[in-house]
């Protein structure tokens, strides 16, 4: 066990992010600890010369009724020669089941930079109301909440001021399995300012997923974001696949 935790820890001092699984976290499924790490990339060359690395880890413990998760994650991307993504998050979140029921609740923080938004650091506080709907999926959740966020831009002026505000926070997680070896996992949230309901943010990814060996699993990611209200003049929108290999232990 404590050379698992070390491995785990290595991995994520030396790496940081990747595409992890988005599979619904169930208290008790698993083994007390388990951990996960990733690979992710892309490469185009042509009229365009693109390479883009996403790296991570993720470790859960697990007991019947609760979980705590720590994830890191980063990727990078360079076209023709010229660094055009650098981003990577932190996110810790705890989760109790209710006395036995459909609901569960979770206490979450969360730190994150993007250099291409011109995000010097985001910090979020939060917690949610989880509940587990009986739907012909092998796990489907639902989840309502509310987070603290602190958004520090790269550059602080009149136009792109630090912004403390408060956010709801929806979202819906699902995992769907297709046959022994092929299984689909979703999670989307949308956010929205509590004073002012024109800045939200909308968050969603799909994995595709192929089990290869009992640790190994070749997957396809396919996410979309979109901020309302982003600083400066950076598009509101993002889409974004990569193909990934994860390793669980």
């Amino acid at each position: 066990m404590l050379k698992k935790i070390f491995l785990f820890s290595f991995l994520l001092t030396n790496y940081a992010y990747g595409f992890i699984s988005i599979e619904p976290l169930v208290p008790g499924e698993k083994e007390e600890i388990t951990g996960e790490v990733a690979i992710g990339s892309k490469y185009s060359a042509g009229n365009t010369n693109a390479t883009s690395l996403g790296l991570g880890g993720k470790i859960e413990y697990t007991q019947e009724d609760w979980l705590l998760y720590l994830l890191a994650a980063q990727s990078y991307q360079e076209t023709d020669s010229q660094r055009d993504q650098n981003n990577g998050h932190l996110h810790f979140r705890y989760l109790q089941n209710l006395n036995s029921t459909l609901y569960s609740y979770e206490l979450f923080f969360q730190t994150e930079f993007d250099e291409f938004q011109d995000i010097k650091q985001r910090n979020l506080l939060g917690a949610n109301i989880r509940k587990k709907l009986e739907l012909p999926f092998d796990k489907f959740y639902v989840g309502l909440g509310v987070f603290y966020s602190y958004i520090e831009p790269s550059s602080v002026n009149a136009l792109d001021p630090i912004r403390k505000d408060i956010y709801g926070n929806s979202y819906i997680s699902f995992l769907k399995k297709i046959n022994e070896n092929f299984f689909i996992t979703y999670l989307g949230y949308y956010q929205p300012n509590s004073e002012d309901l024109s800045d939200f943010r909308i968050s969603q990814t799909v994995q595709l997923n192929t089990s290869i060996t009992k640790q190994f699993t070749l997957g396809l990611d396919i996410s979309h974001n979109y901020n309302s209200k982003p600083y400066k003049q950076i598009e509101k929108s993002d889409t974004e696949s990569m193909v990934n290999l994860k390793y669980k232990f």
